[in-house]
């Protein structure tokens, strides 16, 4: 799948795409589903993306049980932090939450559901996207 990304003009790890907000409102989820397999290849961004899921949900239990709604806020921006960095320090490219963050939620927790239960690989088979494995790394021209 070839995607670049918007307003950076450049191209990363062989994927290319020009996905904005205005074209995320507009992706069916299964549309966001199959880009956002392709931009957690590598197994430590998806390891931080699972991390963050439970710092986010663990933050909204402890609001929930101490009646502190900043615990739950809290929680969700480090989580959200935690996931994005990945995108730049692991894998190199850029996160989807300015594409669509409600479809970007919903996802991680999908993603986090077949980790689980053992189902990522196939996943990403069924959508041809081959195996969730890192794509390698581009050397700069000497």
């Amino acid at each position: 799948m070839a995607t670049k990304w918007a307003g950076r003009g450049e191209q990363v790890r062989g994927v290319t795409t020009e996905k904005t907000f205005r074209d995320g409102v507009k992706m069916t989820f299964a549309e966001f589903w199959r880009l956002y397999l392709d931009v957690h290849r590598n197994p430590l961004t998806r390891g931080m993306h699972y991390s963050a899921t439970v710092v986010g949900i663990l933050a909204t239990l402890m609001a929930i049980y101490h009646q502190q709604p900043w615990f739950c806020a809290a929680g969700i921006a480090f989580a959200v932090v935690m996931a994005v960095t990945s995108h730049w320090w692991v894998e190199h490219n850029q996160p989807l939450i300015r594409v669509n963050a409600f479809y970007g939620a919903l996802a991680d927790l999908r993603m986090c559901w077949l980790a689980l239960t053992g189902g990522i690989v196939a996943e990403y088979t069924r959508l041809g996207l081959g195996a969730p494995a890192p794509r390698p790394h581009r050397q700069p021209a000497e």
